[in-house]
């Protein structure tokens, strides 16, 4: 082991001050190493934090529609005005469409023709009537599992809005109920835009698919308003175009039923996709040990009975992911399976299997690998813990590599002066000066023997 010399002046002899002085040098070596590294720490830190926060290269809205939330996030960075002014144009469009198609609102347009009792045609906006229109055709395709008809069941079954007492209803109850729906009875048209019902009793509820329609509406609006990537969660319900402010693939998460806390099951990317999931585990009761879900089935006017828990479908717009996510949930796997595949659209879906799950997943399903599916509480720690936590392990590493290379060569690692050049050392020269440029006083080969020998010494190692 060698190392190179400090400046000195050469002594007849090497007495005790002088290994003093060696001492005193190495430990003003060692404050300035420290001083170094915690500059180091700080920068790190910062790196860190500039980089575990991807808020400051993107914009996110949040707020309030259809009894539930949204988010939106978007790969630009959008000043305080133009955020707020984007923000208030999609709260006006998601207010409009919740005044058109909520069953909340009384003065709706879906309300207003639920009570009516006409059977002529029932004028209404294109919005409304796209919607049935494109009801009608997820109804044809799923062979009446996908019926928007079926409020007098939700509201016999206690799904309602204002539910009542949870119990189950009579078979005579089931059959006059039955009897109140229809969707085959119901004809829409777009031009004019209007709704026509035979039956005056029959009414409509969209909320299986209106809010898959908000998803694309709003995405329509941020690809006339933004120029980047973006996206739309509503309800669960999302859809995304173009990619991240740094050039990855959005990513998307389907969460395990019954689980608490909230986790994922699996994780996918969504590439100008949607996706949509439909499930029993959130909405449902219990009577005598059985589950009751809030999905009826049109056919037979009960809460569906087969095991399959959560059915994710993933389509090109997010009404068609909305409503099939529905369909598939009354159908159940096998069926469910059957007309995605003649629908060409990729699914997921979660079957109980006694205490656990099955997966069932269509083979174009873009999973991603995870070793350990994360948790929603995981993925909601603080990022600034993490961070510090990082930047101590750098700043400890830093401490002992640069140490090792002060105390067991007595010399800074190369390249790392930086701040330490205005260090002084204990004869008034820099650091980085008694480190880097012995005198020529100190050459002699056996002063340097016996320098080095004491150096060792007091580091505890032989050399």
């Amino acid at each position: 082991m060698t190392s190179e010399t400090p400046a000195c002046q050469e002594p007849d002899r090497f007495p005790s001050q002088e290994l003093n002085s060696v001492r005193e040098s190495a430990t003003h070596k060692l404050q300035a190493v420290f001083g170094s590294a915690l500059v180091c720490c700080m920068l790190a830190c910062v790196a860190l934090l500039l980089t575990g926060f991807d808020a400051s290269l993107s914009t996110v809205l949040t707020g309030e529609t259809m009894g539930t939330s949204y988010r939106l996030v978007l790969s630009d960075l959008l000043t305080k005005s133009e955020s707020a002014s984007l923000q208030a144009d999609v709260d006006q469009a998601l207010n409009r469409l919740e005044d058109q198609m909520s069953t909340w609102r009384p003065e709706s347009e879906l309300s207003r023709f639920n009570s009516s009792t006409s059977t002529d045609w029932f004028p209404v906006s294109h919005d409304t009537a796209f919607v049935v229109s494109q009801a009608k055709r997820i109804w044809k395709i799923s062979d009446g599992a996908f019926d928007p008809t079926v409020a007098p069941l939700i509201k016999l079954w206690n799904f309602a809005e204002d539910p009542g007492e949870q119990s189950l209803p009579s078979d005579s109850d089931v059959e006059q109920a039955r009897a109140a729906i229809g969707f085959a009875e119901i004809d829409v048209r777009l031009d004019p835009p209007a709704l026509l019902k035979k039956r005056p009793e029959l009414q409509l509820n969209l909320s299986a698919i209106a809010k898959g329609y908000a998803v694309d509406l709003v995405s329509k609006l941020l690809m006339e308003r933004v120029s980047g990537g973006h996206l739309i969660e509503i309800g669960g319900e999302m859809r995304s175009f173009g990619r991240k402010a740094d050039g990855s693939s959005w990513t998307a998460g389907i969460e395990t039923p019954d689980a608490f806390p909230r986790q994922i099951h699996a994780a996918l990317r969504l590439e100008d996709q949607s996706l949509a999931t439909s499930g029993d585990y959130r909405n449902y009761f219990e009577v005598n040990g059985k589950r009751y879900s809030h999905t009826i089935d049109p056919a037979t006017g009960r809460p569906v009975t087969h095991n399959l828990t959560s059915v994710s479908v993933l389509a090109e717009d997010c009404l068609t992911a909305d409503a099939l996510a529905t369909a598939i949930e009354v159908l159940g796997p096998a069926r469910g399976m059957d007309l995605a595949k003649r629908e060409n659209v990729a699914i997921y879906q979660i079957v109980r299997n006694g205490s656990g799950f099955d997966v069932q997943v269509s083979d174009s399903f873009p999973l991603l690998e995870m070793a350990t599916p994360p948790t929603d509480s995981a993925g909601e720690e603080n990022p600034i813990v993490a961070t510090v936590l990082a930047a101590v392990g750098i700043f400890a590493l830093a401490i002992a590599g640069m140490a090792v290379g002060v105390i067991f060569s007595n010399r800074a690692i190369k390249g790392s002066c930086g701040g330490l050049a205005n260090m002084p050392g204990h004869d008034g020269k820099s650091i980085c000066e008694v480190c880097t440029v012995p005198a020529e006083e100190c050459r002699d080969e056996e002063m340097r023997k016996l320098r080095q020998q004491a150096e060792s010494s007091e580091s505890g190692f032989e050399v």
